[in-house]
């Protein structure tokens, strides 16, 4: 073999194992977590990804990866994406003065515990010398601190809320009960809280203070305002940029509990949107957004078989792709003779025929073709050859379509085969193939022509609203309109930044709605809760400082505070009912067990349920006697299960002496049966009988006296 037909087959097998390579890896949910916002805008252009590809997420405040990092990468394999991108909460080990920690890590994961001694003279927060805390979702059980011991508790100046008491001092064990201001939270993050007097101070230090965020970047080409050093709960940020720079994302970002929502924006180079781009024949189907940004990129590969001649991909640059390739057949496969047809023939005028000859096929006379007239050939083999078919009945004019028509004259009668072309009115799209076929003298459904939207100067000043962007003419179905809030107007807490993004739709178009920004404290109805309800009428307005009052349905154990409070705007969070448990007696027939104590059939959540085996049924060796202690949670109840007694090494009924009376109780696992006499007999012989190996001793006998 030549030297240059090696490289040629080692380019052909190469080239083959490209076009074989398959798109992979689907949009990946990132728990806890989230992926760069331009993976979420241009996500049918980035995904699926292919093999090899990675991919980096980040985590969300208060989580890690497993690695107990901040940032990752996952890379795209066969199985999927791996490591599988997902964040999970940990906990750092914490700073202990008086006190110290003998393990090494730093980081816990949940579930992992973590034990600390405190020196002498201090406590740990539950009282102790040395205690033992676990990594919740929501953090440490409890903070481990070591604290001084005292015999008295001060109560801490107090801002921002009210003691229910004019009591100073504390004795240990005392309790005391505070409630902080609207907006405000407890040490333990509710609304009104109980905290005690303990040996080392208090169990939680009363306080109140608002959730805060954190300190925000500074963004590469633009500012935002306000500017703070600590940001609070309900405040609101707006993003700018620079002049010939727009902003990607939401321009308005609100500090919630939970931290910033929705994430912070960039600033881009000048906004110049590029339509779908113009793909080659022959090249491999991939989905296509319907704009593209400045600098964005589409890369074009050809199906098996085809190469490509030019760059392989296209820019989006100041409104307009670079020039398309094209996807070329490889030459040097030719095709054998044209296949023959029934009632009709190939018009042939060569012997031999290449990649991208065609023939034409002709019908005898009474017969018509059904299908294309010519072939084409294509990979050393032909296209589909028509048919010819005896002529039948012919189509009338084809269909008219609502804002379009039909391209060229239209005919009185068309042949079976034949076919037309549509076109949608300037502005309107086209969706459907825009070719219709006469076939059996009916044409297949021509396409539809969508609407665009026109925007309406009345219906955006009734919504005090302007376009962000200017709009020439009308605007394409499908395509995204950025509104703003006019000049001393805002949108209501309720309403989500992204509502002012729009998508025309059918000539349609939902326009956002602003208030005025004197308005904006204003709260709406509070949000209802399920299994409960609002004590009281609801009003349609709330005005700040406004509170309501929430109740749950019988049996319904209320969660959280019961107070719900406007403020600027927003509600606090309402309470939450948890459902009771409902005994089920099928459940229990089957587990062979019963209740130890009578029960109106429905328990709260959080208590306790006795149960107990059923008579002839006992635990298994393997389950504790604690097992039959069962804690109703959210409705839920984990029924134990008992089984069948088995006799092992155990005896029959004692044989009863007459005139007795026999009291049974267990000592060290062996059975005693001790026998009484009645009135008026004597007992003669042993008061006791013992089960040893399957029988009983010896019975004593009561004898008249």
């Amino acid at each position: 073999m030549r030297w240059e037909d090696l490289v040629f087959v080692i380019i052909l097998m190469i080239s083959g194992e490209i076009c074989a390579e398959e798109e992979h890896c689907d949009f990946p949910n990132v728990e806890n977590g989230m992926l760069a916002q331009y993976y979420y805008t241009f996500k049918n252009f980035y995904f699926p990804m292919r093999l090899h590809k990675k991919l980096s997420f980040y985590c969300l405040a208060g989580y890690t990866t497993e690695l107990g990092k901040q940032k990752a990468k996952t890379k795209c394999t066969t199985e999927g994406w791996n490591p599988a991108p997902r964040c999970i909460r940990k906990c750092s080990k914490p700073e202990l003065s008086n006190g110290y920690i003998s393990d090494v890590k730093v980081l816990y994961k949940i579930g992992d515990t973590m034990r600390y001694s405190c020196a002498a003279g201090y406590k740990t927060t539950g009282g102790k010398h040395v205690e033992e805390v676990r990594c919740l979702a929501h953090g440490w059980s409890s903070l481990p601190a070591c604290r001084k011991e005292r015999e008295t508790c001060l109560s801490p100046e107090l801002h921002n809320g009210n003691y229910y008491t004019t009591q100073k001092t504390f004795n240990v064990k005392d309790k005391v009960l505070y409630e902080c201001a609207a907006g405000f939270y407890t040490a333990g993050g509710k609304q009104a809280e109980e905290v005690e007097c303990l040996p080392h101070g208090w169990a939680l230090t009363p306080q109140c203070t608002r959730s805060t965020c954190p300190t925000l970047r500074l963004i590469e080409n633009g500012y935002f305002y306000p500017v703070k050093q600590t940001y609070e709960e309900g405040d609101v940020v707006q993003f700018f940029c620079h002049e010939n720079y727009y902003l990607s994302g939401s321009d308005l970002i609100q500090c919630y509990t939970f931290g910033w929502y929705p994430e912070s924006p960039f600033c881009e180079g000048r906004r110049n949107r590029c339509p779908p781009p113009p793909v080659p024949l022959n090249s491999k189907n991939q989905s296509y957004s319907q704009t593209y940004r400045q600098g964005e990129v589409v890369r074009i590969e050809c199906e098996l078989n085809f190469e490509l001649q030019g760059p392989a991909e296209m820019h989006c640059e100041n409104g307009k792709w670079t020039e398309p390739p094209k996807c070329v057949e490889k030459k040097g496969i030719s095709c054998e003779q044209p296949p023959s047809i029934q009632n009709g023939a190939p018009i042939q005028n060569s012997r031999a025929y290449s990649c991208g000859d065609k023939v034409e096929y002709r019908c005898e006379t009474g017969y018509q073709l059904r299908g294309p007239k010519e072939i084409e050939c294509h990979l050393g083999q032909w296209s589909s050859p028509p048919e010819c078919v005896k002529q039948t009945e012919n189509c009338g004019p084809p269909p008219n379509i609502t804002n379009g028509a039909v391209v060229g004259g239209v005919l009185a009668s068309y042949t079976l085969g034949s076919s037309v072309e549509y076109r949608c009115n300037e502005y309107y799209l086209l969706n459907g193939s825009k070719t219709s076929h006469c076939e059996k003298g009916v044409w297949s459904s021509p396409p539809v022509c969508m609407e665009p939207c026109t925007l309406s100067e009345d219906d955006m000043t009734k919504n005090n609203i302007e376009m962000k962007w200017k709009t020439e003419g009308k605007v394409f179905h499908g395509d995204l309109i950025e509104f703003m809030c006019k000049e001393g107007y805002g949108l209501s807490p309720s309403t989500l930044p992204s509502e002012l993004s729009v998508k025309c739709h059918r000539g349609e178009v939902k326009y956002p709605f602003c208030i005025r920004k004197e308005q904006m404290d204003n709260c709406g109805p509070p949000p209802n809760i399920t299994n409960g309800s609002i004590v009281g009428g609801v009003l349609a307005s709330y005005t700040p400082g406004s509170s309501v009052e929430y109740r749950c349905n019988e049996h319904y154990q209320l969660n959280g505070s019961k107070m719900s409070y406007c403020e600027k705007g927003v509600w606090s969070s309402p309470p939450v009912c948890i459902e009771p448990c409902i005994l089920n007696e099928d459940d229990m027939t089957k587990n062979h067990i019963e209740i130890k104590f009578k029960n109106e059939g429905k328990v709260f959540h959080g208590d306790w349920v006795e149960f107990m085996c059923k008579e002839g049924y006992e635990l298994s060796p393997s389950t504790h006697l604690s097992e039959l202690s069962v804690k109703c949670h959210r409705g839920e109840l984990k029924y134990p299960f008992c089984i069948r007694k088995e006799r092992r090494n155990g005896c029959p009924p004692p044989p009863m002496p007459v005139n007795s009376k026999i009291h049974t109780h267990y000592h060290h696992h062996e059975e005693v049966v001790h026998i009484e006499c009645e009135r008026n007999f004597e007992l003669r012989g042993s008061d006791e009988m013992r089960c040893e190996h399957g029988e009983w001793t010896e019975p004593p006998q009561c004898v008249g006296g």
